[in-house]
């Protein structure tokens, strides 16, 4: 850092011996301080509430595991705040680096044209937010909200509280952060849940008090809605399907399936990579781009199990934050099955029913081919030995 008035500090909630002897060797070694707390009540939130709260400072960086930030961050941070006095949150933009598994190299470039896009726009004419790391923040806007609210979407929720006390968020797109893709299948997979939980936590405990608030404006309370109903909107579209599948044929009503009764499923699997193709369009070959599309669009109908499942998990339970794996190791056709049995049995009686009530899988075949892809997704992109090994070299590196 250019800027030499800092503090670090690594928040340490890990509990397996190795991992507590390394970053003691660490600290150490780079004379860094380390916090640990008794119980680990609050997730991240909980984490962050317990160091922050009565610790001396002026303003404070998120740091996540695989997060880098550029000699300049704190100066140029610094030069927000010190812009506009209503500023509470500065969030730096992002783009994948240490792409070396093949999953990450194929699907990484979402974040490339996530960030300068989509937060741009948010920043603008909508409802920005803290997005967990990459960003600084002012003790007075920790203070006003009273700390991280201890829900899985602590970001998103900080921000939202944050706002209510009169403090803005702010984009800074000149300030370019790296930050991993996902590793492997697996690991976008339980991120994609975290969010889901994440979301529906947030839409459940905080949709009144959006709606009621006198501090946002209308256009900042339609993207909130827009965008945190946008991956539990599986449970909803859920119950497009059972009409179309079950309701209907079970009502003796005789139609047949047209083939525009598939444009919201389509809608469903298109949707989030719209952004991707139209950023891509002049800065790649059309022939890797396509390739990227696909594999995309049965990435994310894959999920679609995984975002129902969670979705009801968080809607009649409590929400769970996950921790994404940075770690992957090799695994077998069998094993992507094992894993991916859900998903498997899913598609299975999905097509089961569709086939018992209309005599045809056509209603539901773009919600069961991607589910029965996913071992295939898995075993495909995978991780080498050599990648490992690479991996692993980049990260003694690093820690050196």
């Amino acid at each position: 850092m250019r800027y030499t008035n800092v503090h670090t500090v690594i928040l340490d909630d890990s509990d397996k011996p190795e991992y507590l002897t390394m970053i003691d060797i660490f600290a150490a070694t780079h004379d860094v301080q380390v916090v640990r707390r008794e119980n680990h009540v609050g997730f991240k939130a909980g984490n962050l509430n317990n160091y922050l709260t009565g610790a001396d400072y002026d303003y404070f960086v998120i740091l996540d595991s695989d997060e880098i930030i550029p000699p300049r961050f704190i100066r140029r941070m610094l030069d927000y705040f010190a812009s506009d006095q209503s500023i509470g949150i500065v969030q730096a933009t992002h783009v994948a680096t240490r792409n070396v598994t093949r999953f990450q190299q194929k699907f990484s470039l979402g974040v490339d044209s996530h960030w300068p896009v989509y937060q741009s726009v948010k920043n603008r004419y909508g409802f920005l937010s803290l997005l967990g790391h990459g960003a600084m923040v002012s003790k007075q806007a920790f203070d006003a909200a009273g700390g991280f609210p201890l829900m899985v979407a602590e970001d998103l929720c900080f921000s939202l509280a944050v706002r209510e006390h009169g403090y803005t968020t702010v984009f800074a797109p000149d300030v370019t952060c790296q930050e991993e893709f996902p590793v492997d299948y697996l690991a976008f997979r339980k991120r994609h849940s975290k969010w889901t939980q994440g979301n529906m936590e947030f839409i459940r405990k905080n949709t009144r008090p959006i709606m009621t608030s006198r501090q946002l404006h209308w256009y900042e309370k339609l993207d909130i809605v827009l965008f945190t109903y946008a991956l539990p909107l599986t449970a909803v579209f859920s119950v497009f399907v059972v009409i179309n599948v079950v309701v209907l044929p079970m009502m003796h009503a005789s139609f047949q399936f047209p083939l525009w009764m598939l444009i919201p499923t389509v809608a469903f699997l298109v949707a989030p990579m719209v952004n991707d193709v139209v950023f891509h369009w002049a800065r790649m070959a059309h022939t890797k781009l396509l390739s990227y599309s696909g594999g995309s669009m049965m990435l994310y109908g894959s999920m679609y199990f995984t975002s129902l499942r969670s979705s009801l998990k968080s809607m009649f339970g409590n929400s769970v934050f996950l921790v994404t794996p940075k770690d992957s190791t090799a695994i077998s056709f069998r094993e992507a099955l094992r894993s991916t049995r859900s998903e498997l049995i899913f598609a299975g009686v999905l097509a089961v029913i569709s086939l018992v009530f209309t005599r045809s899988v056509f209603p539901v075949f773009l919600l069961v081919l991607p589910a029965m892809v996913a071992p295939y997704l898995m075993v495909r992109h995978q991780p080498t030995r050599a990648e490992l090994h690479e991996r692993q070299r980049g990260k003694v590196l690093q820690a050196a």
